[in-house]
């Protein structure tokens, strides 16, 4: 089931989005459920390593923050 919403956006980010949709075929409100639906599911997976980092940087550890980090993305872009 859809849910009408309304709200405001910036003028200039309204007319890109705007653009953006034309060019793919999409309807604009296509774009902002893509959109919304990958921010929430990304927002997750991001928080959840960072919970596992900090589990596994409390037992000690021997890498860098740097090699930490690089694992972190690597992770994330194997999403």
């Amino acid at each position: 089931m859809k849910k009408k919403i309304g709200t405001v956006l910036e003028e200039d980010i309204f007319y890109e989005a705007k653009n953006f949709a034309a060019r793919e075929g999409w309807a604009l409100s296509e774009l902002f459920q893509a959109a919304l639906f990958s921010y929430l599911h990304e927002n997750v997976a991001y928080n959840d390593s960072l919970r596992s980092c900090e589990k596994f940087c409390s037992h000690g550890s021997s890498l860098s923050l740097d090699e930490i980090n690089e694992i972190l993305q690597e992770d994330m872009l194997a999403l």
